[in-house]
């Protein structure tokens, strides 16, 4: 007797083939009847079934990603006090300069070193672009070393674009060491600028 599954030779009366495991017909009649298959477990799926399951993964994704996008725009409101603000608004050019043009807060002389003793005012400028309407520019000073930091008390709210300048002035000098100022767009750190003292 063969296995009509694998067509290995089997013992008479056998229940199970011994090379697949496959259950035997006990009559030989029956095995007669049913034609020799290789691997029937390998039968393709009709082929209408494939599109289907591509286009279910396909709004799956997408909607993954809308839940994601979502949750991201949630995110952003909690952490910003529950509201969404986005402004186009950026600093172009930024510098820390020890001479500014009064009229158009252009820098002078740029420099990111400042003489301990000479100097006495410390301007941080920036050209700042697409402004919408009434856009808050302010910065916050910082004495690495000791992390002490001082916002400055010049906001400006404007609805153009210009350079505009933030100044740090001490009549008796700086303190030695390394400082940081941040440039800010409506309350949000924009650009940050390095210099020190010596």
């Amino acid at each position: 007797m063969f296995c009509p599954k694998c067509g290995v030779k089997t013992e008479d009366g056998a229940r199970f083939c011994t090379g697949c495991g496959a259950p035997l017909a006990v009559n030989p009649a029956d095995v007669i009847k049913q034609p020799f298959q290789q691997n029937p477990s390998q039968e393709s799926p009709p082929p209408s079934s494939e599109p289907r399951s591509k286009k279910k993964k396909g709004c799956l994704i997408a909607a993954g990603v809308a839940a994601f996008l979502l949750l991201v725009l949630i995110v952003l409101a909690i952490m910003n006090g529950g509201e969404i603000s986005f402004t186009t608004a950026h600093f172009s050019e930024a510098y820390m300069a020890s001479e500014i043009n009064p009229e158009t807060s252009e820098p002078v002389v740029k420099t990111e070193v400042f003489p301990k003793r000479s100097t006495t005012k410390i301007y941080a400028v920036a050209l700042v672009k697409n402004i919408p309407g009434d856009t808050k520019l302010s910065a916050v000073w910082y004495h690495i070393p000791t992390g002490s930091s001082l916002r400055t008390e010049n906001d400006v709210v404007t609805d153009k674009d210009m350079w505009v300048n933030f100044n740090l002035t001490n009549p008796r000098g700086f303190v030695a060491g390394e400082y940081k100022v941040d440039l800010m767009i409506n309350g949000k750190v924009e650009k940050t600028l390095h210099f020190r003292v010596e």
